[in-house]
């Protein structure tokens, strides 16, 4: 395989992945030109909510990230109040306006409405991101990868819901910037009821 791309010819929510420098997902929401159209990259600051184990929100603004608080698993109503505070706080603390709030991709997620309520309020886009697909890229970020050089990446911390609506674990992807292709998982389990 050819890790520079996978997928060539390859068509996922309309952008073509023939390329590794294709449109990133927040790119396109935005309608930023993209790097392979002569576009340079840009670092957008983007507020992102995290799912529902260990919630915490990142302001990202100029390459670095700000964290709020961990608050915790959002299984209880204090955490659940505290999300938008949080994010409030992050937002005030911005330099200048966030251009898209990026949210895990389970609708039902407290976070996820969260997320979407305010980027209404802003009058910016809410964009859902795969919940391994985050991982991959949150590894990425921590070793100071910002580009779209391809990787191929082993999520293996439990279930997220995926861009065909199924439950998704143990997933090896194909990563490059925002795109990616889910080129391996592992089998659901039957369970009774």
């Amino acid at each position: 395989m050819n890790i520079a791309s996978p997928a060539t010819g390859m068509e996922t929510k309309g952008a073509s992945l023939s390329s590794p420098a294709a449109s990133t997902p927040i790119g396109v929401a935005l309608g930023l030109p993209s790097v392979g159209a002569g576009g340079l990259p840009e670092a957008l600051p983007i507020l992102a909510l995290g799912a529902w184990f260990k919630h915490a929100a990142c302001l990202l603004e100029d390459g670095r990230a700000q964290f709020g608080p961990n608050l915790g698993d959002l299984d209880n109503a204090d955490a659940c109040r505290a999300v938008e505070p949080a994010a409030l706080a992050l937002l005030a603390r911005a330099a200048t306006p966030v251009r898209a709030i990026a949210h895990d991709l389970h609708p039902d997620f407290h976070s996820t409405r969260v997320a979407c309520a305010l980027a209404a309020r802003l009058g910016v886009p809410a964009i859902g991101v795969q919940h391994h697909h985050a991982h991959v890229g949150a590894v990425l970020a921590e070793h100071g990868r910002f580009d779209a050089r391809p990787v191929l990446g082993l999520a293996l911390d439990g279930v997220g819901l995926g861009t065909d609506g199924e439950a998704w674990g143990g997933e090896l992807l194909w990563a490059a910037g925002g795109e990616f292709v889910r080129l391996g998982h592992l089998r659901p389990l039957r369970l009774p009821g």
